[in-house]
């Protein structure tokens, strides 16, 4: 039996959160082979709600066999306080490792940030075993690019230090971008890094098509859907600025979620009197499927920044794969899966006319022209980002370092 210790404080037992990467990746491990222990937080980042009660300190749940060990935490909004959550949840993770009886044969620590890897780095050396570290944010780099700090700052340098000291002990580096290139830049060996995307599970998906969506999209209309963060990243106005130039009321923006954008958007949207715009409040994950299929087109628009020179893995394009529905994407990336996919338009980042004229563009189509585009996508989804596929990917790096520990 190899033991995995998964560290990350917004790994979420499933219905918890719309985050589902490390679930949908590890439930596909044989239940015979493997036993994994998940040490995650009570505060749902994305859902800005608690898993435990008031005064609960710990929560075990098991999800399809997989242990979910949730620890209590501080609550908070501002960014400073999340920084104290971050620190508390290390210390959190420390002190609670003592208990878990089986000890680790491996130590998976995924870094949303970087004191997810510094917990996952101590406990590998303490038990002598090979530490991975899964990077989903290139801290602190993500952070300059969306403008929240400089590389001159005090904050930059602390977490850069943290990055350099995290790379040189990990044992392998599991990233989500297109390719190693940033890794490469930094020192570090390029066999010690292995690329494995987000995705989705295909067979989750298609169960979930019955579900019914709360989301009533207006008949007989042209709808274009948004599912997701409403944040800074998410470039949202851009579609607002297109919305505002396209004189046809057949073809309505719909946007479904929530972020710190949103309020201002819809004020916008009232602003400019967009009568061809809606928003929906967020739904559970489960609900996408059905959500998804009852809309025309699939809309992404990416932050134009360099950082997106080393790729992109936006969960949401994946799930717009598996709708079977074209998709407009908009943004210079290293990995522009929907040009390479054939599964719709894609134009440069944050051109508003030229995202205008995708929209008109599908709109223009027949039906049956955007189900060709919309195959091409499921079928390259199921080719190379289901999660079983990506599972098989993430068994193998970890047998391999284990067979390497013990020639």
């Amino acid at each position: 039996m190899i033991n995995i210790w998964l560290i990350n404080q917004y790994s979420y037992p499933p219905g918890k959160s719309n985050w589902r990467r490390h679930f949908d990746l590890f439930k596909n491990f044989p239940k015979e082979n493997y036993n994994i222990d998940v040490i995650c937080g009570s505060f749902v980042h994305d859902r800005k709600e608690e898993i435990l009660s008031k005064g609960e300190k710990y929560r075990l749940i098991n999800s399809e066999g997989i242990k979910y060990h949730i620890l209590s935490g501080i609550l908070y909004k501002s960014k400073i306080v999340r920084m104290l959550s971050m620190i508390q949840f290390f210390f959190k993770v420390l002190f609670f490792s003592k208990k878990l009886k089986d000890k680790p044969d491996i130590i998976y620590a995924s870094s949303p940030h970087p004191f997810n890897g510094l917990a996952g780095m101590y406990l590998a050396r303490k038990y002598k075993c090979p530490f991975v570290l899964e990077i989903r944010d290139l801290w602190p780099e993500t952070w300059v690019a969306m403008g929240a700090t400089t590389k001159k700052s005090i904050i930059y340098k602390v977490f850069a230090y943290i990055e350099k000291v995290l790379y040189k002990n990990a044992d392998k580096i599991i990233t989500l971008t297109a390719n190693k290139d940033y890794y490469i830049s930094v020192g570090v060996d390029e066999k010690k890094v292995e690329i494995v995307s987000n995705g989705v599970d295909l067979e989750k998906y298609d169960s979930l098509l019955k579900e019914e969506s709360p989301v009533k999209l207006l008949e007989n209309k042209f709808n274009v859907l948004y599912t997701g963060a409403h944040g800074t990243a998410n470039c949202l106005d851009n579609i607002l600025e297109v919305a505002k130039l396209i004189k046809n009321d057949d073809i309505v923006f719909n946007f479904i979620g929530e972020g710190e954008k949103k309020e201002e958007l819809i004020k916008k949207s009232e602003e400019y009197n967009l009568k061809n715009v809606r928003f929906y409040p967020p739904i559970n994950k489960n609900l996408i499927p059905n959500t998804l299929k009852n809309g025309d087109v699939m809309i992404v628009v990416a932050k134009n920044t360099p950082l997106y020179k080393y790729g992109i893995s936006f969960n949401k394009i994946f799930e717009y794969f598996a709708s079977s529905k074209p998709i407009i994407f908009s943004g210079n990336v290293a990995n522009d899966m929907v040009k390479e996919a054939n599964a719709g338009i894609s134009v440069e980042a944050e051109n508003i006319e030229k995202i205008k004229e995708a929209v008109l563009s599908l709109y223009s189509v027949s039906k049956s022209e955007r189900e060709v585009l919309g195959k091409n996508g499921r079928k390259y989804v199921e080719e190379n980002y289901d999660t079983k596929v990506l599972s098989k990917k993430i068994e193998k790096i970890i047998l391999n370092l284990l067979e390497d520990k013990n020639v």
